[in-house]
């Protein structure tokens, strides 16, 4: 029997119902459930034991997000044991925007996006873990409307990213990952991740770049780059048929319209005008 393991991040505690009734949805498959918080909520608890009697809770400082609760769910967890890892985390959708890939995301939708690639529906689980067992090189499993590159804008943030990818081993950090990090991965690809070590001071929000990209941030990208150094393709499912035919046009109009006009950054982080295929260095 498959075994699977799922850390879910709980920061946003009025958010914890839409999670258990996204996680009511997993079959097929032993798991356990491993809960991070920073503040502790009996309600909360007892909603989750409720559900999940076996629940784990492990208590992490609030600093690094979502990512360094997982980091230190998985340094704590025998991962080994399992056949995947889930993560999931509440996310702020209070008078939220953002556009991603052409996208616009408004309030609890690019949350909504990322469980629903793994969670919409009980088919939905299988249809993933399908996914693994049908195509072995695939080592993550995401939202395909929310994979997307790192970018040159912000040469210190690619900075950031290429050397901490160098110093835990990830000599290629620039690869496709999931932008909001919930995710299902073989334990395999969390690695070099799993053994990094980290100073007590690593995640505090003063240790960013200016542009204000911070650790979280460079572990964001580098889940995705640990994928391909261990040998893995990242996949995407469609969260959404809707929000997945919208980006499929986007992805194949904006191309051309690239072609013709755009200003786009390039590696150093300079701006590059392209006229008619003609690319001209700003």
């Amino acid at each position: 029997m498959t075994r699977l393991l799922i850390v879910l991040h709980i920061y946003y505690h009025e958010q914890v119902d839409y999670f258990i009734s996204k996680l009511r949805n997993i079959n097929g498959c032993e798991w356990d459930l491993t809960v991070t918080y920073s503040s502790k909520n009996e309600n909360t608890v007892r909603k989750i034991l409720d559900l999940k009697p076996d629940a784990e809770f492990i208590h992490v400082e609030n600093h690094g997000y979502d990512v360094w609760p997982f980091i230190k769910a998985i340094q704590t967890k025998d991962i080994d044991n399992y056949d995947f890892i889930m993560k999931l985390h509440t996310k702020n959708i209070e008078n939220f925007k953002w556009k991603i890939n052409g996208l616009k995301l408004v309030g609890e939708s690019w949350r909504n996006l990322l469980v629903d690639a793994m969670l919409r529906s009980s088919e939905q689980f299988s249809t993933c873990l399908n996914k693994f067992a049908e195509h072995p090189e695939t080592g993550m499993i995401c939202s395909y409307e929310l994979c997307v590159m790192p970018s040159y804008k912000y040469q210190e943030d690619t900075d950031m990213l290429l050397k901490e990818g160098k110093r835990i081993g990830i000599m290629d950090a620039r690869q496709m990952f999931c932008a909001g990090t919930m995710f299902i991965t073989r334990p395999e690809c969390l690695k070099k991740i799993r053994e990094a070590s980290f100073d007590s001071t690593s995640w505090f929000s003063s240790n960013q770049s200016h542009s204000m990209a911070t650790l979280a941030h460079v572990y964001e990208r580098l889940f995705g780059a640990a994928v391909a150094d261990a040998g893995y393709t990242l996949t995407g499912v469609p969260s959404d048929i809707k929000t997945y035919k919208a980006l499929r046009r986007h992805r194949l109009i904006s191309p051309v319209l690239k072609g013709i006009f755009s200003i786009n950054y390039i590696e150093g982080g300079r701006k590059c005008l392209t006229i008619l295929g003609m690319k001209f260095p700003l």
